[in-house]
């Protein structure tokens, strides 16, 4: 069955540069937090544009959605990038196919506030962290003017968020999902932006 993600894929990328700024300051700053040579893996990926913007950090990458869609748009941005270090799958971030501790960072995009059982993701996304998690997030509540049109269309056409955010109700949720102690970088933009970043074992 053709998703709301499988649907707007051709045009996600165009969506999420409407956001400008903002968008290209979130990728910097999760880029800034990847260590050189680092191992990455990113659930809920969309079309790999946080994949590739780490790519010449990271030593490899394993970019997963569920949508294959996305997927297929992931593929070709990173054939004619010519980032040999990506592996593109399809992977349910409920059951991410990945051992223990594997990855030293593991991302996660604008996904925990779209499906039921978020804890049930987050424990997922720490169980395959070695060191460190990054939730980027789109902070939607008390939105104005054309952002909050821009929203409500989005909505029409089925984007569905079981909750919307400011940046504190976003840390408490995510302590109450299980990421305790997040650092939260705030960033400012037509649709506002945040960076919570989790180090697993209190690492400073």
């Amino acid at each position: 069955m053709k998703t709301f993600w499988d649907f707007c894929a051709p045009f996600y990328d165009m969506a999420e540069k409407n956001n400008g700024p903002a968008y290209t300051e979130m990728l910097q700053i999760v880029r800034e937090r990847i260590p050189q040579g680092a191992t990455v893996f990113e659930a809920a990926a969309g079309t790999g544009a946080i994949s590739l913007a780490v790519s010449d950090k990271a030593n490899h990458i394993l970019c997963t959605d569920v949508s294959e869609k996305m997927l297929n748009v992931a593929r070709r941005k990173t054939a004619k990038r010519g980032a040999q270090n990506i592996t593109i799958e399809n992977q349910d971030i409920f059951a991410l196919d990945a051992a223990d501790s594997s990855f030293d960072v593991v991302v996660a995009g604008q996904v925990l506030h779209l499906i039921d059982e978020p804890e049930r993701a987050a424990a997922e996304l720490k169980r395959i962290a070695k060191s460190m998690v990054i939730l980027p997030m789109c902070l939607l509540k008390g939105l104005r003017g054309k952002a909050k049109w821009s929203v409500r269309l989005w909505k029409l056409l089925g984007f569905d968020p079981k909750i919307e955010f400011d940046a504190a109700d976003y840390a408490e949720f995510l302590h109450t999902i299980g990421f305790e102690d997040c650092e939260i970088i705030q960033i400012a933009g037509k649709l506002p932006m945040a960076v919570a970043v989790w180090k697993k074992g209190g690492e400073s």
